[in-house]
């Protein structure tokens, strides 16, 4: 029973022996086997006794002490070779017993001398018969931990490079949805989140589609040249791999997506950074604003780097409400929705080139930081005519040091 307890340990299923899997392995085997040795001294003493005080046979001694023997190593997990050696050296006591104990008598009440029968080549003959198996079993044993060995090595390295290869596909995803989204979405396969204080823009290349042909290759190489513009964008932004490498002031700026040759962000789009508004922190809005002058600063460097190209870019920006989340079940995708993004991309389309438009309703969060004149009235879709600001450059820092202090002094 014990041997049994000390196999059923590790089956969770078993309530009733849950006290049990706090026991060590060895204890269970080794108990049982001096519990066995007991009982089986215990038998052969009550047996012959009974029968004969004066009179023990040899192999009722040899052969429980064999089979205490094989129940120990069967269950121990010594070394191979120390099993070896311990089967031979009681084998071999085993056998210089039985052959010594041969040549004698036994002597009974009757006074009668009789030889030792033949019992003890019985004995001998299991004895032998029982080292063989207990030989082939420890064989057997052996095999099997070192067959074991190996698989557990091999198990070892499949779930090493399994480990890797998810750290991979992880880093992968997670360039195209944001960490704390698909931490949500693996677990609950749908997310979505409403945010109040986001920015958002839309930054066009507006003569792209002058400079797209097909007549080599299918456009492929106009292509190209969209991507390296679009991979100049996304060096900017965290890397998921390596967030050291990118500027400390994107760290709230997430890309969304690009349609044709337009690029989307947006800052705020993350538990600490929505954590941080409700506060009133909106030191994002200036990073997003910061990021708009450094894509059009990026463009120009690029028309730069490469001959023969004038590309140019008109941003569109908004803050206000969105709400993200993940649709669809195949190719999902990841995306913001709500009035703020609309009208950041009717900002972009009735935009100026090399200028960043917004409504005057953000310019009160970017006002101490940047020069934000007024354009006037402009004709919006689905709005009407809206006044509308650009974002023209950045205050010195004494400005912006003057215009802080004034502020929290208004709120004083």
């Amino acid at each position: 029973m014990m041997v049994l307890l000390a196999r059923w340990r590790r089956i969770k299923q078993f309530a009733f022996l849950e006290h049990v899997h706090k026991i060590p392995y060895n204890i269970l085997p080794t108990t049982a086997t001096l519990l066995l040795l007991l009982a089986s001294f215990s038998a052969v003493v009550l047996v012959c006794y009974e029968s004969d005080p004066d009179y023990i046979k040899s192999q009722y001694i040899t052969l429980p002490l064999l089979l205490v023997l094989v129940h120990f190593l069967l269950f121990d997990k010594s070394n191979c070779l120390v099993q070896l050696l311990l089967l031979t050296v009681t084998f071999g006591g085993a056998v210089a017993f039985m052959v010594v104990s041969k040549g004698f008598t036994t002597i009974h009440e009757d006074s009668q001398v009789e030889p030792a029968s033949g019992m003890e080549d019985f004995g001998t003959a299991s004895s032998l018969c029982l080292y063989a198996t207990l030989l082939v079993l420890v064989w057997v044993k052996a095999v099997k931990s070192s067959v074991r060995f190996g698989t557990l090595h091999e198990c070892n390295n499949e779930l090493a490079v399994m480990k890797e290869e998810e750290k991979v596909t992880t880093a992968l995803f997670n360039t195209i949805i944001p960490k704390h989204v698909s931490d949500q979405f693996l677990t609950e396969l749908r997310y979505s989140h409403s945010y109040d204080n986001v920015g958002c823009i839309f930054a066009s290349v507006t003569n792209f589609w002058d400079f797209y042909e097909e007549k080599f290759e299918g456009g492929m190489g106009c292509i190209r040249v969209l991507n390296e513009i679009i991979r100049d964008l996304d060096d900017m932004l965290s890397s998921v791999n390596d967030i050291r490498k990118s500027d400390p002031r994107w760290r709230a700026i997430q890309k969304i997506k690009t349609v044709g040759s337009c690029y989307m962000a947006a800052s705020g789009l993350d538990p600490l950074t929505e954590e941080q508004t409700k506060q009133g922190n909106h030191e994002h809005i200036v990073h997003l604003m910061e990021f708009c002058f450094k894509i059009l600063e990026t463009i120009k460097q690029f028309n730069t780097y490469t001959f023969g190209t004038k590309f140019t870019m008109k941003i569109g920006f908004n803050y206000g409400p969105v709400t993200d989340g993940i649709i669809g079940q195949n190719k999902v995708l990841y995306d913001i929705w709500g009035d703020t993004v609309n009208l950041s991309s009717r900002m972009m389309s009735t935009g100026v080139v090399g200028r960043i438009q917004l409504p005057a309703a953000v310019v009160p969060h970017l006002v101490d930081y940047f020069k934000c004149p007024k354009r006037g009235k402009v004709n919006i879709k689905g709005k009407g005519e809206m006044i509308t600001h650009f974002c023209i450059d950045k205050k010195t820092p004494e400005q912006i040091k003057n215009n802080l202090a004034a502020r929290d002094a208004k709120k004083d």
